[in-house]
């Protein structure tokens, strides 16, 4: 049975990405989808630890379709795995500019323990004002 570039991709999402990676190895088409171009940047970096080169295709896979919030929530992954939070949290948030529902890209932000900026800045986040209207824009949103 031959496994294709799809299977792959399926795979990297299911974290298999040591098999994904052999497919992707031997199928160069996956260069052609710019989704699984993130995709085998991810099984590079959780598998080999070359973060660079990862960061590097997951870029260009960005720039072919800038507007796929699945290249970032990769891209995202990729600076997680090399340690690089803050780079992370930036992927994730330009992901949810073009997709603000994505529920992995929320559930990545989530489990990263992200929480809003204060509505009034210049007070402490615990001050009563903040909280008070924070309880009531996170009703209104």
């Amino acid at each position: 049975m031959v496994l294709s570039v799809e299977d792959a991709v399926m795979m990297a999402r299911d974290g298999k990405f040591d098999e994904a990676l052999r497919i992707f190895d031997e199928d160069l088409l996956f260069t052609l989808s710019p989704v699984a171009m993130s995709y085998y940047a991810l099984c590079l970096a959780a598998m080999e630890g070359n973060y660079d080169k990862a960061v590097s295709l997951c870029l260009t896979a960005a720039e072919k379709e800038f507007y796929n919030p699945e290249i970032y929530h990769n891209l995202g992954k990729i600076f997680l795995l090399h340690k690089q939070k803050t780079l992370a949290i930036k992927a994730f948030r330009k992901g949810l500019k073009f997709d603000g529902g994505n529920h992995t890209l929320i559930d990545e932000m989530r489990r990263l323990g992200l929480r809003r900026r204060p509505v009034i800045s210049f007070l402490p986040r615990a001050s009563f004002v903040n909280r008070i209207l924070g309880k009531i824009a996170s009703t209104l949103s």
